[in-house]
């Protein structure tokens, strides 16, 4: 897999970026795409992992004032699933943070995908939440520098 990333809304990659959530998110899950792409696009990172250039995996990661990271938006095409690339795209981004000395990475996980995320050394850090009708717990990874 190869993975890019581009800062801002106005790239390629950012295209597939959100051509990947869209398809998951407002298509699969019935998330209405005024909340799923927002304010926010100018001014974070957005990751996408492609095997044979097509875009396959994404998340994206807002840089905090405090200096962490928090993921947002982490999805994979349904073609690409099973495969693991989720894994070792946000791996990669845990990997960015080390280099940039981030003291952490939170994220608000659906609840089907902590397991996942508790694989790759995140800890639960708050009661359930609804979001989008879609049950979530905040989650966190400190950086060990």
């Amino acid at each position: 897999m190869d993975i890019k990333h581009t800062l801002g809304d106005n790239s390629v990659i950012f295209r597939d970026a959100t051509y990947i959530r869209r398809t998951v998110f407002v298509r699969e899950q019935n998330m209405p795409e005024t909340q799923e792409i927002d304010a926010h696009e100018d001014h974070t990172v957005h990751y996408v992992g492609y095997i044979e250039q097509d875009p396959a995996v994404t998340a994206r990661v807002h840089v905090l004032k405090d200096g962490g990271f928090r993921i947002q938006r982490v999805a994979t095409i349904k073609s690409f699933r099973g495969q693991g690339l989720g894994f070792k795209l946000i791996e990669a981004i845990i990997e960015d943070a080390k280099h940039t000395k981030t003291p952490y990475i939170i994220l608000f996980a659906q609840d089907h995908a902590i397991g996942f995320y508790e694989k790759l050394g995140f800890e639960v850090i708050s009661e359930g939440e609804m979001e989008a009708n879609i049950p979530h717990h905040y989650m966190k990874l400190t950086i060990n520098h």
